[in-house]
């Protein structure tokens, strides 16, 4: 091998070793059913490529679709005991559908448990169904720079609702040109820069910008790729009290809205969702 490809080849290791991702990140968690293998080594393989360590975890089965309406009570109160945690189910509701959305609530709370414990500084906990960004290592250290000292206690490298407004559009045009997935929200039509943006248009005032490509995420929706802060860990763990029947994509929306939680975002996006487009994407656990 010539010198000059080994010269090369050293160079790649040394940007890998010297990720900003993995420098910023006390740990980098991959939340994955253990029946979905697949999912894990497509995620392994896009954050392998970029040099990006991560640690997979086996999520919360709370799926009991296919099994009685007593098996899923029993699981209901298994979880209850195993994990220290209330699920309680409202009148009306099904065990069957309360499970599946608590499940990745139960999962994101032992995660934050564990932060506490050890006391790390930040942590960035991913979905397995994520696109990550072209340079996204570039785009990251960027935004963590312009950021500096400010205090946050979420930032969501990607999520959609309204956290910021970068690429986004009522009107089509050269940089927003794809119609949103979110087709029907409101009955209004809007666009996206990016095919996989699940943003709503966000006006200053409320998505307002921090820096250049960072902004106040005001209302926030998904989880598929966000960070915590130890301070925000301890208030997302107090949010979820007594009650982790509730999906964390809402637990965090409330209090985002009722400013209890500071969060901010990338904007535009550095990571995106699986395609959801024409309504076909295939959900482990709904979000709702």
């Amino acid at each position: 091998m010539s010198e000059r490809k080994m010269s090369k080849r050293k160079s790649r290791k040394s940007r890998k070793k010297s990720n900003n991702i993995n420098s910023y990140f006390n740990r980098i968690f991959v939340i994955n059913l253990f029946d979905r293998p697949d999912r894990w080594k497509g995620v392994s393989s896009q954050l392998k490529n970029r040099g990006i360590k991560a640690e997979r975890f086996i999520a919360i089965d709370g799926r009991c679709k296919k099994v009685t309406a007593d098996a899923c009570n029993a699981k209901l109160k298994t979880f209850e005991l195993i994990y220290d945690v209330k699920i309680p189910v409202k009148k009306g509701e099904k065990v069957r559908n309360v499970l599946p959305r608590s499940s990745l609530t139960i999962g994101t709370l032992l995660i934050l448990r564990e932060m506490v414990r050890k006391k790390w500084k930040r942590i960035l906990i991913c979905e397995d169904d994520i696109i990550l960004s072209r340079n996204m290592d570039k785009k990251f250290a960027r935004g963590i720079k312009e950021i500096g000292n400010k205090r946050w206690d979420l930032l969501y490298l990607g999520c959609g609702a309204s956290c910021g407004g970068k690429g986004v559009s009522e009107q089509r045009n050269k940089q927003a040109k794809h119609i949103t997935t979110w087709r029907d929200y409101e009955d209004v039509e809007f666009y996206t820069q990016h095919p996989n943006d699940l943003r709503y248009p966000c006006d200053e005032d409320l998505c307002i910008p921090v820096t250049e490509n960072i902004s106040k995420a005001v209302s926030p929706g998904g989880t598929w790729c966000y960070a915590y802060s130890l301070s925000g860990a301890k208030k997302v763990i107090k949010a979820i009290g007594e009650d982790a029947s509730r999906h964390i994509d809402a637990l965090i929306k409330k209090q985002t809205k009722q400013n209890k939680i500071n969060a901010l975002a990338f904007d535009p996006p550095i990571v995106w969702h699986e395609n959801m487009r024409k309504g076909k994407y295939d959900s482990d656990n709904p979000w709702l």
